[in-house]
């Protein structure tokens, strides 16, 4: 909610209109100081600052009056106009022709549709506020909420070095999957939480948005990113996000069983779980292999766009390689954990019947 606040707040960074008013105001400063310079070279800069301030005020009028489609073809026809100008240049800036041309398909995109613009660092609509929410949020507090809840629950079996849960009637299949089953449970609750809470109160205030809308693509094929609808992002990310929440409650399960002390099993899990999943884009040799890495797809959002293969040049980073991943490192971690528990289990045995023979 605090989010929501901040992007209502916000809403207007990094749109047509705020762009243009900033580039008018630019613009117009730069005329100013520069007008008492006669000579050619500065008269012929003058004329093109003036008529780059020409355009921006003509995207800025569309955009006010709400006639989206025109808005777009000026700020279409702008930027095609600074793409010319910077290839005639003698050093071409390869970044800003990217960010531009990224732009071209973005104005097109929402030219086609003829849709209300919003912010792309802002959004307040209700399905692009939630992709919002799981990519700048969820990714990194659903897990920590999974690590202390469940560290703590896991735990609490462990208690003067006694195992309660040898005192149930149950095996060590049956008590390993009633503690996940339930973990899965809360911990899928938390993610449905976190999607139609911020789904709900985004389209209360702002409305639902549209499933067309387009998001950020990012392709290894060209130097820019391009735009689809982010309805299509919707199911895959939040499969990665269910997946990966199934996944910190497996491992916390496991460390918890191996460790039987909530902060070990905190600060271990913390520690691998959100340090690894946050820096495996910087370090160039998790990133080579983060593919097989679990943590690696927590971010649904960067994984589904292709953002995150595009920033480690790793084009192995996808949707169907995050479910396979995910749902082996989830089959491993009950392995290990059975295995755990059936070596103690067999170490208590023996330990009470030397008792009884003694």
């Amino acid at each position: 909610m605090a989010c929501l606040a901040l992007n209502l707040r916000n809403k207007d960074d990094q749109t047509l209109a705020s762009n243009s008013k900033d580039q008018i105001t630019f613009d117009t400063r730069q005329i100013k100081r520069s007008a008492f310079d006669k000579t050619k070279a500065n008269r012929d800069n003058i004329k093109l600052t003036q008529k780059d301030r020409q355009m921006n005020r003509r995207i800025q009028k569309m955009t006010k009056i709400k006639k989206w489609r025109s808005a777009y073809r000026s700020q279409i026809a702008y930027n095609n106009w600074q793409l010319q100008s910077e290839n005639n240049s003698r050093v071409v800036d390869r970044s800003l022709v990217n960010l531009w041309m990224s732009e071209i398909y973005r104005c097109h995109y929402l030219y086609k549709l003829n849709l209300p613009e919003q912010s792309r660092s802002s959004p307040t609509t209700g399905i692009s506020f939630a992709m919002f929410v799981d990519q700048m949020i969820s990714s990194v507090l659903i897990p920590l909420l999974i690590i202390f809840n469940f560290g703590l629950l896991y735990t609490r079996r462990f208690g003067h070095n006694v195992d309660k849960d040898r005192l149930l009637p149950m095996s060590i299949k049956q008590s390993e999957w009633h503690n996940l089953s339930v973990g899965y449970t809360v911990a899928g609750l938390f993610v449905l939480i976190a999607v139609v809470t911020s789904l709900l109160a985004a389209s209360l205030i702002s409305g639902f948005g549209n499933w067309r809308y387009p998001i950020a693509f990012y392709t290894p094929k060209l130097p820019f990113n391009i735009y689809v609808s982010q309805g299509s992002l919707v199911l895959p990310t939040l499969i990665l996000r269910i997946l990966s929440a199934c996944f910190i409650v497996t491992c916390v399960y496991c460390i918890a069983t191996l460790t039987k002390q909530v902060l070990s099993t905190v600060l271990i899990s913390t520690l691998m779980l959100i340090g690894t999943s946050l820096v495996t884009p910087d370090l160039k040799l998790l990133a080579k292999v983060g593919q097989y890495l679990p943590t690696s797809y927590f971010n649904g959002v960067n994984v589904t766009s292709g953002q995150l293969a595009y920033e480690t040049r790793n084009i192995q980073f996808s949707y169907i390689h995050g479910v396979v991943t995910l749902f082996i490192w989830i089959v491993v971690l009950m392995v290990i954990s059975y295995v755990i528990q059936r070596i103690r289990q067999r170490y208590y045995d023996n330990g009470i019947a030397g008792i009884s023979e003694n």
